[in-house]
């Protein structure tokens, strides 16, 4: 391994002329973030506290199936776009000025989606789709830096060509789709239509592209880390959004047990969740088997959008109580359903990593979702379909309790894969290890058998 004089390494640090895209070492075991990857993931982290606003004043107002459709798209559309940067950046990040102009760029792109989603919103609340052109010009300048960053990484490194300008294609006549849509006068049936199979051929093209053109120097590592810090930053922005939305509430009437009850459920919600993540050994298991990461990558597109959604549903929690316009019930939902996203999810990128699905998991599990259903349950039977009454003798009480309920489900969760999970983790790993051996010694048996 070539050690750097000084000279070379300030160089390399300081100096960010043009320098060669040859492809970056797959196998590298000290690959980590890098700053401008950091900088990236903040302002797709501001689109998605942009989406969760947005949904959250929908669920307020109560336009429930626009609010989550319209949410879904952006979700998809912020998502989509960071992973395919991801996607490169592990391959072909040399940090040079074309790199970082490219993601500024791209960065620019994001600012102007989330000048979009407004206007996303309001027209799915009318029956509209929740496409619109400064959407799609956002989305547009998110991923067309990536064609010219495909292009060039064709040029300087010939082995993977074909795939880097597969990629390149792909995204090109995605973005043409994505901009006909906005065409006026096509039927809202026609216009969701085309967005779902734009969206499924944009996550399939990948899988085809690798398998039948060979991969890219991706770092699984490097991703696992890449992943995990975006989710680390989108929990962050859960809590921001709870201490905001919590302060404009005190702001309003002063402190009282329900503020109380939300910012603390905001932080213990957040905290459980951040743990229960990382007790999944991503980096380590994709560095050993890194062909599990098409699946475990995918699963995440959903877990960003839920995480951002636990901010929406503490957002509407504060707004029901300041402006007591809301029913328990639908305080509850707000706050369960998205909690109850991410448990699952959490539980399902574990079992895609490791690819156990056997049933000795599945009590730990269901024990996180009885909290979140018995909060459902309790709001349901106290809920008079009335708005809620924080008056003595009213709902306060009944509030606390959903609010504790839906906190301490994160808490099973944490404890549950410290004394349990932890276990399972290890016989899963040690199986697939021996997997290889045993099959070796089936195939010898067989050979020597009669």
């Amino acid at each position: 391994m070539t050690t750097l004089s000084l000279s070379d390494r300030l160089k390399l640090d300081l100096r960010h002329r043009l320098r060669p895209m040859s492809g970056r070492n797959p196998d590298d075991p000290h690959r980590t973030v890098t700053p401008l990857e950091l900088l990236y993931d903040l302002t797709y982290v501001i689109a998605f506290a942009a989406a969760a606003d947005e949904l959250a004043h929908a669920l307020f107002i109560g336009e429930v199936g626009a609010g989550v459709g319209a949410y879904l798209f952006a979700i998809f559309g912020v998502s989509w776009a960071w992973l395919n940067f991801t996607w490169f950046s592990s391959a072909y990040d040399n940090d040079d000025a074309l790199v970082r102009v490219a993601v500024v760029v791209q960065m620019v792109g994001v600012v102007i989606f989330i000048f979009g989603l407004p206007v996303s919103f309001e027209d799915a609340a009318h029956g509209a789709s929740p496409n619109n052109m400064l959407l799609v010009a956002g989305y547009i300048v998110m991923r067309v830096p990536l064609i010219a960053l495909w292009l060039r990484a064709a040029r300087e490194d010939p082995a993977r060509r074909r795939t880097s300008i597969a990629y390149a294609v792909v995204i090109a006549v995605a973005q043409v789709g994505w901009l006909l849509t906005t065409i006026p006068g096509i039927p809202t049936g026609a216009v969701i239509t085309a967005l779902a199979v734009l969206a499924t051929a944009e996550l399939i093209a990948p899988l085809v592209i690798e398998r039948r053109y060979g991969r890219v120097p991706w770092n699984a590592g490097h991703i696992a880390e890449r992943f995990g810090l975006l989710t680390l930053i989108t929990l962050g922005e859960v809590i921001a959004g709870t201490v905001a939305a919590v302060g404009a509430l005190v702001g309003e009437q002063g402190w009282s047990v329900a503020a109380v009850a939300i910012v603390a459920a905001g932080l213990v919600i957040a905290a459980g969740l951040w743990w229960a993540y990382y007790l999944i050994p991503s980096r380590t298991i994709l560095l050993r088997w890194p062909e599990r990461i098409w699946g475990w990558r995918y699963v995440h597109l959903p877990l960003f959008g839920a995480i951002a959604a636990v901010g929406a549903g503490l957002h509407v929690a504060a707004e029901g109580v300041e402006h007591q316009e809301l029913s328990l019930l639908q305080i509850t939902l707000a706050l369960a359903v998205p909690v109850t996203c991410v448990v699952i999810l959490v539980f399902l990128i574990w079992s895609v990593l490791m690819r156990s699905m056997d049933f000795t998991h599945v009590p730990l599990f269901l024990s996180n979702l009885v909290p979140l259903v018995a909060a459902v349950v309790i709001a349901a039977v106290v809920d008079a379909g009335a708005p809620i009454d924080l008056e003595p003798g009213g709902d306060l009480t009944a509030l606390v309790t959903v609010i504790g309920l839906v906190s301490l489900s994160c808490v099973i969760e944490v404890v549950g894969h410290e004394l349990v999970g932890y276990s399972h983790t290890l016989r899963a790993a040690k199986r697939h290890l021996l997997e290889p051996e045993i099959e070796a010694r089936r195939a010898h048996q067989s050979s020597i058998d009669p």
